[in-house]
């Protein structure tokens, strides 16, 4: 767990039921709490989402309200790559790769969580388990939840969406999985993130990375609330007034690949974060 030193460094380790946790300062005697009540009664603490076979996702409460991601790692390779922190792991979906980034990205926005502790079993060089501990937006629902209740609102919402992808832009970050799950309205109209797995830390090019966000938002199920047709006017009357200056060669061709198709997650990682690899895609595009 080296690769970790210089994000650990700064906490405070404490062992919680076989655990070491790597905690806040600031909170710590809240979290410690906290994480010792769930783990003394796991079952009677709410779930946030459907639990799998090795992730879940629990809601704490003490002063404050908490969310708890667990991940059980199976694979000895997958175990290996997150313990030694091998190049190849950085991008696939992992909490350790998550508190990573929320490292990273919650000190430049604050449209993320914040990370208040990172969890982790094992003994080199096996990760057998990771965990992590981040602020909880109290009084939020997803764009998701909020469209099943009320369609009508989809084009009225894109601005704010649109407004916050170019936020994140100017922040120096790509989030490679923004659809209506992901962001969350607060109570006051204020949109946020969630689920940092997967992250480019950088900025490569504007163009190419807003053309990524507006079209894989539409193709991730944002389509059932909304036409293709109305979609792209929503797109232009956005682009015309916040981003006048825009390369459309670039913009369009990844917006409608986007759009209409596809991409793995592997793909979006390898060419939102390798120079190289988004100069070959944009030219397989053209």
């Amino acid at each position: 767990m080296r690769h970790l030193r210089h994000l650990t460094s700064p906490l405070n380790q404490q062992k919680i039921a076989g655990v070491t946790f790597h905690f806040d300062p600031s909170d710590q005697n809240e979290l410690v709490a906290v994480l010792q009540r769930f783990f003394a009664k796991p079952d009677q603490h709410a779930l946030l989402d459907i639990p799998e076979e090795t992730r879940s996702v629990f809601l704490l409460e003490g002063e404050r309200k908490w969310v708890l991601k667990h991940n059980r790692l199976i694979h000895w390779k997958k175990q290996l790559q997150n313990f030694l922190g091998l190049k190849r792991v950085f991008g696939l979906h992992d909490l350790t790769n998550e508190f990573i980034n929320l490292s990273v990205v919650s000190a430049k926005s604050e449209s993320s969580p914040r990370v208040a502790a990172f969890g982790h079993v094992g003994r080199f060089p096996f990760l057998k388990e990771e965990y992590l501990l981040v602020s909880f937006f109290d009084n939020h629902c997803s764009v998701d939840d909020r469209l099943i209740a009320q369609p009508e609102q989809a084009q009225t919402l894109l601005l704010d969406i649109f407004q916050l992808f170019g936020q994140t832009l100017v922040e120096g970050f790509v989030h490679m999985d923004p659809h209506p799950k992901n962001i969350l309205i607060g109570p006051d109209g204020r949109l946020r993130l969630i689920d940092f797995e997967c992250l480019a830390h950088s900025v490569l090019d504007h163009d190419f990375s807003l053309g990524f966000l507006l079209g894989y938002f539409y193709r991730f199920w944002f389509n059932t609330f909304i036409s293709v047709e109305h979609y792209n006017e929503c797109c232009e009357r956005y682009l015309k007034h916040q981003h006048p200056p825009l390369n459309r060669e670039v913009f369009q061709a990844v917006y409608a690949r986007f759009r209409d198709r596809d991409v793995s997650r592997s793909t979006r990682y390898r060419i939102l974060t390798c120079p190289k690899a988004q100069a070959a895609f944009l030219h397989a595009l053209r």
